[in-house]
Order: C-alpha cells, then structure tokens, then sequence
C-alpha cells in the first residue's frame, strides 16, 4: 500500500480509521461538552472543543458505528439543550430531536466521509467548510432560517464578531470549526513539533488577525455623534391576547363562531394591553425618548376596531412629537371577511411619524412554524424605510431578523436604526435569550443599531458594533422598559455589499474536495489503460 508522501503528514489512505483504544472515551468527553456548548447551558469554549473529540472518535471508527453513535451523540446533545425552548412543542419535541440531531450531525459525517481522501494541512479544511455549507444551505431551506447556528454562541467576544461586518456570521463558524480540525491534524501527527505544528501556526495567524482586525475596528471605529433616545417597551400586563390552540374559545375564533361574551372578553384583554403600552409610551415620551417601539403580539384589535385604535396612536404620536414604531397584530373573526380563508390575523409593523402620519405598514415576512403559517399569511418580503432627523429608520418582525441574507435589504438601504419586536418564548420555556442575541448579530453584519422588544425573554438595544447599551430580562424586571441612547449614523459594511460570497466560497471549495477523489480515481484508471 502506498503511502502518502506529503512532507505535511505521514498517514497512509488506508490507516483510516485510525487506531485509538481510548475512541470511546472521547465520544463521552464530546457528548459531556456538547451539551454545554448551545441552549440552556451554553459555555461558549466549548464549542470549541467538543467537535475535536467527536471528530476523534468518528475518525477512529469504522464508518457504518462510527456514524451512528455520532448522529445518537449529536441527537442526545440536542435534546438537552433545547429541551425548555420547546416545552410548548410537546411530543413534537422528540421528533425535532431526531431531526435536528441529524442536521447538526452533518458537518461531521462529511469530515469522516472525506478526510481519508485530502493530503495534508487542506485536510483540516474539510470540516469547517461542511459546517459553514450545512448552516448555509439548511438557512435558506428550513423556516428558522439561522436558529441553531454555532456562531450565536460567541456572543460574549466582541472583537471575533466583527469578522461579521466582511462575512457574515458565517465566518465565526468557520473560525470555531476549523479549530476543532487543526486540533485533529496535530493529534494525527502524535503532538509533535515539526511540520504539523506549522499548521498549528497558520490556523493561529488567521486567529490573530481576525481579532486584531476586530480589536482595531472596536477601538478606532467606534459609534461616535449624535445619539437619540429610544425606548423599547413589552407589555407589564400579563395575558394571552390569542387563546390556547387546544381550548373551545380558539375553536370558535378560528371557525367564526365566537359568541358577544366570547368577544367582549377578548376586546378587554386587548384594551388592557394597549392601554398600558399607550401609557407608558406617554410617559417615555415625556422623559424625552423621540423613537418608542413595542414588542410583538402585545398591541392588538379585532380588524373593525383596528382604525380607531391607530387613531390613539397617531393622536399620541402626533401630540409628543415621537416615532412611535410597533408591531399590530389585527384579528379578523369573520371568515366571510378575511383575504383568504385561513388569514385569521395579519401580524404587521406599524410606523408612524411625529405629524401622527403612518409612514408605512409592513407585513412580516416570515412566519413562525406551527400557529402563525397555519393563520397568517407572510408579507412580499420588502423592507421599508423612512428618513427621519434620527437617520434612516427601519423595522421588522421577530423572525425576520432570524435570515441574514433578508436583512441585507437594511444595509442596502443605508439603515440606521432597525426597529424590531418579538415573541421569543412563554413562561413555559423560561425566557431564553438567545433569540435577541441572535438579532444583534445583524446590526454588525448590515452596520445599523437596533432596538428590540423581545415578549417572554429580552428587551435589548445595540450599536452597530454589538455593545449593548440597554437590555431588560422579562422574568426578572416588573417593568418591562429599555431606554437606550443609540447612534443616529449607521455605518456601511463589506458584508451589505457583497453578500453571501464567504459561504459560497466554502461550498465551492467543498465541491472540490469531493470530485477530487473521483478525479484521481479515473486518472488512475486512464493511466492504466
């Protein structure tokens, strides 16, 4: 058997797998920092270190076990992070297990699959490049666009997350990834200094520069001018403005049969919440905020009292001389009425100007799994803007921040200040962040700050560059406010201008590690001929 002479490594094709009695070992050390390193329990160093022993074990397995026990590694991992989130998913849960664990498993099992064929310090290449091409093609297929992404859990490092504004987040999984590999090819090479630790010190010279570029644009770039004051509010008014999908009062709204009393008690659920929002938004104003925005599914009316309802809204816009931007949900309880028959509630962000004008009504464009695709119905997909003496001011929905390559119509347009709010979970799942950590990453990637509402989890404000500059935790405040000073002056980056390049480059790539062994192989054929 002919064994490879690349001066870089000296490991035969055919010594895949590799010989390690301790392989096992490794599997529980990687399913033990698996855990910790996404959900509830998330350890942002261990998604550094996990795939480095599952890579190990995979590659230290024949392929048929090896692949198996990964997948039930990576599907066990999965439920335990995720587990609260879902709570609300019930039985489901256990197939969004299944599922989920298969996707997160494939990055892995590209490595295994190839790694025997690629020669050299380009092998460590190979998992990083499937991992950014698995986040990237599953974000344009699955309806949470970027949810389960590994880069959202390196949101404590500022300086690594300003690669964002060049590639997108989708060059932190890169980064994160391609530690765990370079880790492997040092491991291959029995830990010995020599060539294989000139891998080593390339992977850290990409490092270096990445956080000195990061470090460089925190400390000479920062958000500087004039700044306005933005409140963000969630409702203090606890209550459920739809009803339980498995309760009679939900069948009847959905069917159109809901009775006077049936009505009566929803108006007043309504009212209570939109009371408390148009207060304390009189008050906010009052302490000198000029841009108000509220979270999602809070401000809402049944569609015949929707005009008298932006009346209010207008009325108090137009009397304090604010932005008074927010999400309305607007129900239809008549199905004779509604656009088409399954449009039960359109869910839009309203925008209206200090002349009490509605500058603009966007729809959301994408919808939440489950209720929301059921009853609604998504918007065209355009984002809409609106100059103002603050900047160019903006606003989206709750998932819509979810899809970077959607949100890049915000840096296109030179946006300023994003506007967002958002249901990000029920006392059920226990206020998880991470769905407002999720939205900041955008204001690096297109250069605006953002203030967001986030109902059940995280109110948050962020400048451009991911400081947070105000944030309230649902379970822990009694008054659900964030009042943040945020830059009136965005900043225009590489990543608004070209797009997903970085991860079309990596498929690309990818591509050609994969036709490279069947290159070789019919080269040898026609050699032999």
């Amino acid at each position: 058997m002919k064994t490879r002479t690349n001066a870089s490594i000296s490991i035969k094709e055919s010594t895949f797998p590799l010989k390690d009695r301790f392989s096992f070992l490794w599997l529980l050390i990687g399913l033990i920092l698996l855990v910790f390193s996404n959900g509830r329990w998330m350890v942002p160093l261990a998604d550094w270190i996990a795939p480095a022993f599952l890579l190990r074990f995979l590659r230290t397995q024949r392929v048929g076990i090896g692949l198996l026990a990964g997948y039930l590694v990576n599907a066990i991992a999965f439920y335990f992070q995720w587990a609260p989130a879902f709570k609300d998913a019930g039985e489901m849960f256990g197939l969004y297990t299944a599922a989920f664990g298969l996707l997160v498993f494939l990055p892995y099992a590209v490595d295994r699959l190839l790694r025997p064929f690629v020669r050299g310090f380009t092998a460590s290449l190979v998992f990083p490049l499937a991992w950014v091409t698995t986040e990237y093609l599953l974000h344009l297929i699955l309806p949470l666009g970027t949810f389960f992404s590994l880069a959202y859990t390196q949101h404590m490092n500022l300086p690594l997350l300003q690669v964002m504004s060049i590639t997108g987040l989708w060059g932190v999984t890169f980064l994160v990834a391609w530690f765990s590999s370079v880790t492997n090819y040092v491991w291959e090479n029995g830990f010995q200094v020599g060539k294989a630790w000139k891998g080593a010190a390339a992977y850290g010279s990409v490092m270096l520069t990445v956080l000195f570029f990061g470090g460089l644009r925190l400390a000479l770039f920062p958000p500087s001018g004039q700044t306005v004051q933005v409140s963000v509010l969630t409702s203090n008014i606890e209550a459920n403005i739809i009803p339980d999908d498995t309760s009679d009062l939900h069948a009847r709204l959905v069917a159109g049969t809901l009775t006077e009393t049936d009505r009566q008690e929803m108006t007043q659920t309504m009212e209570q919440v939109n009371n408390d929002l148009l207060e304390r938004t009189q008050v906010q104003a009052w302490a000198g905020s000029k841009i108000i925005t509220w979270s999602e599914y809070n401000a809402s009316v049944f569609e015949d009292d929707e005009q008298a309802f932006l009346d209010r809204c207008r009325q108090l816009a137009r009397d304090e001389q604010i932005y008074l931007v927010f999400p309305l949900l607007t129900i239809q309880p008549d199905p004779n009425l509604r656009p088409v028959p399954n449009q039960l509630v359109e869910n839009k962000s309203v925008m209206i100007t200090p002349e009490g004008e509605i500058a603009y009504e966007y729809v959301k464009a994408n919808l939440l799994i489950g209720w929301e695709m059921e009853y609604a119905i998504p918007g065209p997909g355009q984002i809409l803007t609106i100059d103002s003496p603050y900047g160019r001011l903006s606003s989206v929905i709750c998932l819509d921040m979810d899809f970077p390559n959607f949100m890049r119509q915000a840096g296109q347009q030179g946006v300023d200040i994003m506007l967002s709010g958002a249901v990000d979970g029920s006392p059920a799942t226990g206020g998880n962040p991470y769905h407002s950590i999720m939205a900041s990453y955008r204001a690096i990637e297109e250069g605006f700050s953002l203030a967001r509402g986030g109902d059940a989890a995280r109110d948050l404000a962020v400048d451009y560059q991911g400081h947070i500059l105000g944030r309230s935790d649902f379970f822990t405040t009694e008054d659900h406010t964030v009042i943040a000073q945020l830059p009136i002056e965005g900043t225009r980056t590489l990543y608004s201008a070209l797009g997903d390049f970085f991860p079309w480059l990596c498929m690309l790539c990818l591509a050609g590690f994969a036709i490279t062994p069947l290159i070789r192989r019919l080269r040898r054929k026609y050699q032999a001929i």
